[in-house]
């Protein structure tokens, strides 16, 4: 039983002149032929209609279903009488009637009906042979898909992805909180310790001028770097978007080490920093490119716990590859990678750490994914692992070198 409604005309001369529309049109198109092609119109998983000189052949019931229309009714109208009860605006109903090119062709367009929530439909146009004689271009077909939900739900996955890299970058530098902590009391213990030198100075004597300039300088200096620390904590934690879409591979090195430089010389790791001069910017955002780096670095901090003092040692490199690729190596001389794992070592919640999240490597990849570049493991002759970072540069520095 058809549920579906229908705001169509209809007096007896409507109805007769659309039954006089619809026999001209169906005439010529009754070759055995087209006969098969009426299942498979009536079974199309999407809504579809078929046009045959300008004029509505057919409709299946996905397409009622998804417009909540009378099939009855709509069959003889012409194509922009179709359009126009969907409520499609004038540009798509333009767009849409335009002829069909001879391999098809597809667009997206939004459908505001009432006050409904607006509706995103992808509509693909095509021709339907119904030879024999071959008659391509007698008839052609409208197919609708309803991509609302799966918008929505990639809006909600999109959502759901930025706070976990939010809630990843604050785990992170939590990780890290007693180092940073004991990072900034450094430049806060200076400047105390300034004051109270030029707190002695003052004391008791005539003071000479210029002589607590020096003292001042490097009071404002401390409070500075204190400043500093703060402000890149802040930004970090944020995920503040960069005004440009460039980001800088050594700039995000360096601030990365910031973080993590206090971690290592809490556990006393050696490193080593060695920075390819003049790299091309590449293209992305600087805080997703520093939660890359940041991710790795901590990783390979973490596999360091077990071994001995003297054998901890992580190294930083980045270089060209090419003339559009920059490369950045993570090596460390931590517990290794199970050669049993391979590429499931950047799957969610694969960890061979007895308290890692098993997130980590996974959101980096994802993020490296999401700047055009990828991520590979490797493990390290004696001990230890090297991740490799692949970042394509911005595209004007690619085209320069080409």
């Amino acid at each position: 039983m058809e549920t579906f409604t229908s705001s169509t005309n209809t007096s007896p001369t409507s109805l007769r002149s659309r039954r006089a529309a619809q026999s001209a049109m169906t005439q010529p198109l009754a070759p055995p032929l087209y006969e098969a092609v009426g299942p498979i119109v009536a079974n199309f998983p999407d809504g579809l209609v078929t046009v045959a000189r300008g004029y509505v052949h057919s409709a299946n019931h996905a397409f009622g279903r998804l417009f909540h229309l009378r099939i009855s009714g709509i069959l003889g109208l012409t194509v922009r009488q179709l359009l126009e009860r969907l409520a499609l605006g004038p540009s798509d109903i333009s767009a849409l009637l335009a002829p069909v090119p001879a391999r098809g062709d597809e667009m997206e367009l939004v459908r505001v009906s009432g006050g409904a929530t607006p509706q995103t439909l992808r509509v693909r146009r095509f021709y339907i042979d119904v030879g024999p004689p071959r008659r391509l271009g007698a008839l052609h077909a409208l197919a609708f898909i309803d991509e609302t939900p799966w918008r929505e739900a990639q809006r909600s996955t999109e959502v759901l992805v930025e706070e976990l890299l939010r809630a990843d970058r604050q785990a992170a530098l939590g990780e890290m909180a007693m180092a940073l902590a004991h990072e900034i009391n450094q430049p806060l213990g200076a400047i105390v310790n300034y004051a109270g030198a030029a707190r002695r100075t003052l004391s008791g004597r005539a003071i000479r001028a210029g002589e607590l300039e020096e003292v001042l300088l490097n009071i404002g200096a401390e409070a500075a770097r204190a400043g500093d620390v703060i402000k890149s904590l802040r930004s970090f934690l944020r995920g503040t978007p960069q005004p440009s879409n460039d980001a800088n591979v050594n700039a995000a090195v360096k601030v990365v080490l910031g973080f993590a430089e206090p971690a290592m010389r809490e556990q006393a790791i050696d490193f080593k920093l060695n920075l390819a001069a003049n790299l091309p910017l590449v293209q992305g955002d600087q805080i997703i490119l520093q939660q890359i780096i940041l991710n790795l670095v901590t990783n390979a901090i973490q596999s360091m716990s077990q071994p001995p003092a003297t054998l901890r040692r992580l190294d930083i490199q980045t270089a060209r590859e090419g003339d559009s690729v920059i490369r950045v190596d993570v090596r460390d001389t931590g517990i290794g990678l199970p050669p049993d794992l391979g590429e499931r070592i950047f799957e969610p919640f694969i960890t061979t750490k007895a308290n890692g999240s098993g997130l980590g490597l996974s959101i980096a990849r994802t993020l490296a994914q999401r700047l055009g570049g990828s991520i590979e493991a490797a493990p390290v002759d004696g001990r230890g692992a090297r991740f490799t970072i692949r970042l394509p540069c911005r595209r004007e520095e690619h085209a320069r070198h080409a």
